[in-house]
């Protein structure tokens, strides 16, 4: 029992060479009391990202478990047949692109689970990296503490790189699973039919925004249709279990095609706004045109653009930003 692992750490890559070193590093030098694992899912990557996990697994053979896909199974299948080879008592999330930056986190997140079974998951705040322009920012701005799974039905603001749960809380991954585009938010939810979930305002990662990755990169309306994909799927999950759930996320699939009719509207693609209309009265068929235009109006006050000052203040704090290093473990 002295060497079960505590933490299974799941790492999915995919032609990440020039960021996996760093998010690797970040793992393997945790400080904890416990053993744990970095189990990484390379998704049959085409440049040489494996050759740098190889090379991670011979400096650390016991701690490091290496998958490698020889076909590219996708997001969804990569992320279940890792997270179906993990031992530890908990999971957390590194993906290939983004590192830790606190050689405690797993202690920190570890203990505090353990004295507070009560708690499904913890997350924590973290340094959102916009690599485009090398700007910053922190994340969870005015977050409260104690989130339960209505908040995060309504609005996922659990960043992947800071999350850690407890594994097997809900049984084995639904088979629905592969059908998801991002299975994060699917994960907060299914955990967090068990319990509340813990804030923790310490800073402990970076997540690093892309324009290559599958949310960052994929404009507003792919992320509409991302985030609609993956409540369906939960509306169906949970249409037997929790009918509060279920009305939560029609609601927020209503509100989200609003919010996309108002952006299609701005980039005069109208043809395309009727589709967006129908799924409206889909999600919420209860609804008369005044609750349409009560939300409509609600969604553009919280659209609408800050003032002239609070944008100077906003310009400014990015371009102090870029030149504060990102914090790393050394």
């Amino acid at each position: 029992m002295e060497n079960q692992i505590k933490v299974s750490v799941l790492m999915l890559a995919y032609n990440q060479e020039q960021y996996i070193d760093e998010a690797i590093r970040s793992v393997v030098l945790q400080q904890t009391s416990f053993p744990f694992e970095l189990i990484i899912g390379n998704d049959a990557s085409k440049d040489h990202t494996l050759d740098r996990c190889k090379a991670w697994k011979e400096k650390y053979p016991q701690q490091i478990v290496l998958l490698n896909n020889t076909e590219n199974l996708g997001l969804a299948r990569n992320f279940i047949h890792t997270y179906e080879q993990a031992k530890g008592e908990y999971i957390a999330i590194c993906e290939a692109d983004d590192f830790w930056t606190d050689r405690r986190k797993l202690q920190i997140q570890a203990d505090f689970m353990d004295a507070h079974k009560e708690y499904s998951m913890c997350f924590h705040r973290v340094v959102n990296f916009y690599e485009a322009d090398g700007s910053k920012s922190l994340s969870n701005g005015g977050q409260k503490q104690i989130v339960n799974i209505r908040d995060i039905a309504l609005c996922n603001t659990i960043t992947n790189v800071a999350i850690f749960y407890r594994r097997g809380l809900f049984g084995p991954l639904p088979e629905w699973m592969t059908e998801v585009t991002s299975y994060d938010f699917v994960m907060h939810m299914l955990n967090a039919q068990y319990g509340d979930v813990y804030y923790m305002k310490r800073v402990m990662a970076v997540y690093r925004k892309l324009g290559t990755s599958i949310w960052t990169g994929g404009g507003r309306q792919k992320q509409s249709m991302i985030s609609m994909k993956n409540r369906d799927l939960l509306i169906d999950y949970f249409q037997n279990r929790n009918q509060e759930i279920v009305d939560i996320l029609r609601l927020a699939n209503a509100r989200n095609c609003i919010n996309l009719i108002l952006y299609l509207k701005s980039q005069h693609l109208e043809a395309e706004i009727p589709a967006s209309e129908e799924r409206i009265h889909h999600y919420m068929p209860e609804w008369k045109e005044s609750d349409v235009e009560r939300e409509t109006n609600a969604m553009r006050l919280s659209n609408k653009r800050p003032p002239l000052f609070k944008r100077f203040l906003t310009a400014c704090r990015k371009t102090f930003s870029k030149v504060i290093p990102l914090q790393r473990i050394k």
